[in-house]
């Protein structure tokens, strides 16, 4: 199953909370965290990977402490033995979310945000841009919906942007239904599906999976406060 894990941040986010839930992270994290100059930035990457953690140790026992974390030639993390746990994390606005699937996946969450959709041009495929002009009434969201697939598919092959944007395209025709074409040769992408899940007017979040079909996603995100993590830790 590909199972997506949401938490939204919590109302009060002060250093004192910050700082006492530190020490459950490894020493790069840490480092990582302190770093950041604002608040939300620093507990977006927390949660994130406390989010990591805590599935570890209800399917395994472990922490992540225990585990060695490796990153693939194009930066993307994965856990070093556990070739059947692989996960991915994308965080915006007010939420973190986790993707977990036993082959490799890829998760973005997008906050629908005011833009320039002239950017469009230079990103997406000619198709991609002209199924956003012709949302006409919501090209805004048609424009999230399309780059949170294309992220979710680049995260999920784990190639990073060194796989340029507009070589594959999507074309959603419902929650469940996406379709992926590699344009350079002109065929569908079958060893890899999408789905998007709806949060809220103001999100737009997809999954992509590799050797997976539609059913087994969750029909439902699995939703986690940030008390919870707290109490499982």
């Amino acid at each position: 199953m590909i199972e997506v894990y949401i938490c939204k941040l919590p109302a009060k986010r002060d250093k004192t909370t910050l700082n006492s839930l530190l020490s459950y992270v490894s020493a790069e994290r840490q480092n990582q965290v302190k770093k950041f100059m604002k608040i939300d930035d620093s507990y977006r990457s927390l949660i994130g990977n406390l989010m990591v953690r805590i599935l570890l140790k209800e399917r395994y026992g472990s922490s992540i402490e225990e585990i060695e974390v490796c990153i693939n030639t194009y930066g993307k993390p994965f856990l070093c033995g556990y070739p059947s746990f692989h996960y991915n994390i994308s965080h915006s606005g007010e939420y973190v979310v986790c993707a977990v699937h036993d082959e490799e996946v890829g998760v973005d969450i997008e906050k629908v945000r005011p833009l320039d959709l002239q950017l469009a041009m230079g990103l997406f495929t000619e198709e991609e841009y002209r199924d956003l002009l012709n949302a006409k009434e919501d090209r805004i969201h048609a424009f999230y919906d399309i780059w949170t697939l294309k992220e979710s598919y680049i995260k999920a092959i784990g190639k990073g942007l060194s796989c340029p944007l507009n070589s594959f395209n999507v074309k959603k025709h419902n929650l469940d239904s996406i379709q992926l074409t590699d344009v350079l040769i002109g065929k569908p992408i079958t060893d890899y599906i999408c789905k998007q899940y709806m949060i809220d007017s103001d999100y737009s979040l997809s999954v992509c999976a590799h050797q997976a079909n539609i059913n087994q996603f969750n029909q439902y995100l699995n939703l986690v406060s940030f008390k919870e993590i707290c109490c499982a830790l």
